[in-house]
């Protein structure tokens, strides 16, 4: 996984992608258990089997493109060192999420993944994992990214290949899962409620990156 954050930097916010600073220790990664939470009422589900009565909105241009096709969302980006989001407009606070992606087309050295409790375009989480099997968590707070770096799991499967992505967000807590395997809990205060959605991007490997997004699920914490 490569990366020039001075480069992402000076893209605009829809441009963005995201690196979320923590102020906790991460929890040991590869940690199998699952989340502690219980799932309550379901919030939200999306099949994306058509973009009929969708929230979900559809745009195609040379450079980004978002789409329904096959039973799937897509994103699809092409620039080099391009990273494109999108969001829905509910707000959520505390909630489980988790939606399955698959790498389509493009190289490994990519990145996709879910925003989380978004308040505007300058401020919101990330939750990042690339098909050559990195993960980042991520947070753009007052148009400012914080520092962070990429890490290496195994429970990512790479390749043209599906992962099952989950965070719990609970108040100030969030856990954070690939294939149900627990890769870290850390906890900030930043943004208690917001929007969701997807980012998917390029780094500085050549092709055209496409990801596939479905089953979005979203639930309550049952107290």
């Amino acid at each position: 996984m490569q990366f020039n954050r001075k480069a992402a930097l000076g893209l605009t916010s829809l441009l963005a992608m995201a690196i979320f600073s923590c102020m906790t220790i991460p929890s040991a990664l590869g940690d199998n258990s699952s989340d502690n939470a219980t799932r309550g009422s379901l919030l939200y589900q999306e099949n994306f089997s058509t973009s009929k009565n969708s929230v979900w909105g559809a745009d195609l241009s040379n450079n980004f493109s978002y789409y329904f096709e096959n039973g799937k969302y897509h994103l699809m980006v092409d620039s080099l060192n391009s990273w494109r989001p999108v969001s829905y407009g509910s707000n959520y606070t505390n909630f489980i999420i988790e939606v399955e992606t698959t790498q389509e087309s493009g190289p490994d050295d990519n990145t996709h993944g879910l925003i989380l409790r978004k308040v505007d375009w300058n401020n919101y989480y990330d939750f990042l994992i690339s098909s050559d099997g990195y993960y980042e968590i991520a947070k753009l707070e007052n148009n400012v990214w914080a520092p962070t770096s990429w890490k290496k799991s195994s429970a990512i499967n790479t390749g043209n290949a599906t992962n099952l992505m989950r965070v719990v967000c609970d108040g100030n807590t969030f856990s954070f899962f690939v294939n149900d395997v627990k890769l870290e809990d850390y906890t900030d205060d930043s943004f208690p409620s917001g929007m969701i959605g997807f980012t998917a991007g390029t780094n500085f490997s050549p092709g055209t990156v496409t990801i596939g997004f479905d089953n979005l699920k979203i639930w309550e914490i049952q107290k």
